[in-house]
């Protein structure tokens, strides 16, 4: 009679509801806008957005940076149940009818955000979306609530993704700073500059084959200054002395 009592052993039932049924961070009933995000994980979108904003991101969802890491989907409601119903599921596969309830694998179109379930994507041939009709690729698939296996290749590929995107970010960082030495070198009448691309304007540059330079330059009061002195019976400056 004195023994310690075990601890009550979780209905995997309900603990498979939970998280299917459920947002994965505020843990109150999916909603519409969902998101999910590049592992598969399933939000309410205003619960993720303001986390975010509020900085209160939970350990697990650190690799959420910002909108760009989220990818809106498109969830079929069952007909007659509503968004805030608390007995059983409140979607459905669009395509096979089947429950969104963890018992079925499903995926998101990441090209349209339609999800559908894996049944009716292997019964229906097709490389367009079977309810907008938008064509997608393999990878685009994006398998919800996955398993620990495929979380871990979800992983791998969003790496992937972000390290090819930082040398893509790399890449052109190079290319701007190589623009901005190229644009060193101009070519004014068969001279090149290289002070930055930026060559002070001389008239006398300018002036015509035919023409005497500092004739030419004298057209334009800025080429030539006068060799006049000021002294303190004259604080004037002449024309031209700029």
């Amino acid at each position: 009679m004195y023994a310690d009592k075990k601890p009550d052993k979780i209905d995997p039932n309900e603990k498979r509801l939970g998280k299917w049924l459920n947002c994965a961070l505020s843990y109150e009933p999916l909603r519409e806008p969902c998101v999910i995000d590049k592992l598969g994980n399933i939000f309410n979108k205003e619960a993720l957005v303001e986390a975010l904003l509020g900085k209160k991101l939970p350990k697990e969802f650190r690799h959420i940076k910002g909108l760009k890491d989220m990818i809106n989907i498109k969830l079929s409601m069952i007909p007659g149940k509503h968004s805030d119903a608390a007995d059983g599921a409140t979607f459905q596969c669009p395509i096979s009818g089947l429950e969104f309830n963890g018992k079925y694998k499903f995926f998101a179109l990441k090209n349209c955000g339609h999800v559908v379930s894996a049944k009716a994507l292997k019964e229906v041939k097709s490389s367009a979306c079977l309810v907008c009709h938008k064509e997608f690729m393999d990878s685009d698939k994006m398998v919800i609530n996955g398993s620990e296996e495929e979380v871990a290749a979800l992983r791998e590929r969003m790496e992937e993704e972000k390290a090819k995107t930082m040398k893509e970010k790399k890449k052109r960082g190079i290319d701007i700073v190589d623009g901005k030495k190229d644009c060193g070198n101009l070519e004014v009448n068969g001279k090149k500059s290289s002070n930055g691309g930026v060559k002070k304007f001389r008239a006398m540059d300018m002036a015509p084959a035919n023409a005497t330079k500092e004739v030419y330059a004298s057209i334009f009061t800025s080429s030539k200054k006068s060799d006049f002195k000021e002294t303190y019976m004259c604080r004037s400056l002449p024309l031209g002395r700029n």
